[in-house]
């Protein structure tokens, strides 16, 4: 019971973000301390936030993360990446799993992007989902896809696209529930060799335009500084990087004003 409260609460509060089946949610440590603004970044998170984005990666990447939503451990956020770049694009693999024992829902995505040129990148994912609802609907099992675009205008400046579930996918029948159609749209934007800025704008059919922006300063050699801010629920993020080799540790945290923190972190590796 406690834990059916728990959950109940916390998606009343959070209005938009209500965490249904097929939710678009950005996926890496960076991008959730830069207030979840991820569509124009190029990392191994990509594979989640925007496909596009992983034909600019090199070699193999592969990384694991968590967030801890208002640290209550029924709202355990958990996923893990693979990007093996090759010369015909980069193939990918990403999988991530939410929920407790009333709600759960475990996703799954293989992708593909490539190059054409040197700008302009595409990719297409297709995904497995399974949705997961005790004494109600049982086990849903459903596939959808994604699709990505990226361009590169210079060194500088980043345009990203996502359009995530663009056809509809019934979940239940009766009441008739489909999975959300996503179109994010967002920009990016290096000011120097330390200092970048990125935001973006998201939309479905059902809730109001969501907004998130971000900064990140690289201030010394291996260690970087993040803040960003969301609306739809209204956040503040916060967090920092730091790189040793081949390996990158990154954790943020979100900070809502009625239900408290919501910390995050992830590990990624470069095999080459």
């Amino acid at each position: 019971m406690k834990t059916i409260l728990a959950g109940c609460l916390v998606v009343l509060a959070m209005g938009h973000r209500s965490f249904s089946a097929g939710e678009r949610i950005p996926a890496g440590s960076r991008s959730l301390a830069m207030g979840g603004a991820s569509v124009a970044l190029c990392d191994i998170w990509s594979l989640d936030n925007n496909q596009a984005g992983a034909a600019w990666l090199k070699g193999t990447t592969a990384g694991m993360g968590f967030e801890n939503h208002f640290l209550l451990k029924e709202l355990m956020y958990e996923q893990a990446a693979l990007a093996l770049a090759m010369k015909a694009g980069t193939f990918g693999f990403v999988v991530h799993r939410f929920g407790n024992s009333q709600y759960s829902e475990l996703k799954a995505g293989l992708s593909f992007a490539r190059k054409f040129g040197k700008y302009f990148s595409a990719a297409v994912q297709l995904d497995y989902l399974r949705v997961r609802i005790r004494d109600q609907y049982g086990n849903k099992n459903l596939i959808s896809c994604e699709i990505g675009l990226m361009y590169q205008a210079d060194r500088h400046l980043n345009f990203g696209f996502q359009l995530v579930n663009p056809v509809p996918v019934r979940i239940t029948e009766h009441p008739a529930e489909r999975l959300p159609t996503y179109i994010c749209i967002g920009l990016s934007y290096r000011f120097s060799g330390e200092f970048l800025a990125t935001g973006e704008v998201e939309k479905d059919l059902d809730h109001p335009l969501a907004c998130r922006t971000g900064l990140e300063y690289h201030f010394a050699a291996p260690a970087f500084a993040r803040i960003g801010f969301s609306t739809g629920p209204v956040s503040i993020t916060f967090g920092f990087g730091l790189v040793f080799g081949r390996f990158q540790i990154d954790m943020a945290s979100e900070y809502h004003q009625a239900l408290g923190f919501s910390p995050s972190g992830s590990v990624t590796y470069s095999f080459k």
